[in-house]
């Protein structure tokens, strides 16, 4: 992608080049290529053959055990790039950060916040006066990679149950490219595709990048 404007001062360093970053997001589009002919030949194919045939051709032709787990086996692919996705996320906005706080009395550590990346932006915020206000939807929808990456390493599945706070259920439940079904007391989140993993993976590029040449109020 490259830098759409000047770097801002406060997070000049010969230690660190934005070419970083996009090289890291590059890395996770490049391995979704890599394997999207693997998924796509082994478990989409045959999922797909299971759901167009007949009911009571199903159990004849299919093993439903092997059925259950090429279901499982897909969605743990897509949850497993959903938590690495956002552990790089979080260690690039947090070298970001680490830049213009060796110049500062107040530290990282010293701030409060409900999550390492919720204290990182409070710092960058607070302490190096960086206006966030043009990256509002970006912020928005990395909030919403953060429920969904919550939901995957605290619940190690899919189903989101309907106990969960109101804010997380509507978060969730309202992510597009999301394929949600509602059973009794809880609801199942689908990847269908990659197209969400490529959503966010661009989010992210466009934060940082704006992050990296933002302006300070």
């Amino acid at each position: 992608m490259g830098l759409s404007r000047p770097i801002n001062n406060v997070f000049l360093s010969e230690d660190f080049h934005f070419a970083e970053i996009d090289f890291g997001l590059d890395s996770f589009v490049e391995y979704l290529e890599l394997t999207n002919t693997l998924i796509d030949n082994n478990v989409k194919k045959h999922l797909s053959e299971y759901d167009n045939t007949s009911d009571e051709a199903k159990d004849y032709f299919f093993d439903p055990s092997d059925i259950y787990i090429k279901q499982k086996s897909l969605q743990l692919y897509y949850s497993s790039i959903v938590i690495s996705l956002y552990s790089f996320f979080e260690q690039s906005l947090l070298k970001l950060a680490e830049i213009p706080e060796k110049d500062k009395k107040i530290k990282i550590d010293d701030i409060s916040g409900n999550g390492i990346i919720f204290t990182i932006k409070k710092y960058l915020e607070k302490v190096i006066e960086i206006d966030f206000k043009e990256m509002n939807y970006e912020w928005n929808e990395i909030t919403k990679l953060n429920q969904l990456r919550n939901l995957f390493v605290h619940s190690s599945n899919s189903i989101l149950k309907k106990s969960e706070s109101k804010k997380r259920i509507n978060t969730l439940k309202n992510i597009k490219q999301l394929k949600v079904t509602e059973k009794s007391d809880y609801y199942i989140l689908e990847f269908e595709s990659d197209e969400l993993i490529r959503h966010f993976i661009e989010i992210i590029r466009v934060f940082l990048n704006k992050t990296y040449t933002s302006k300070c109020s």
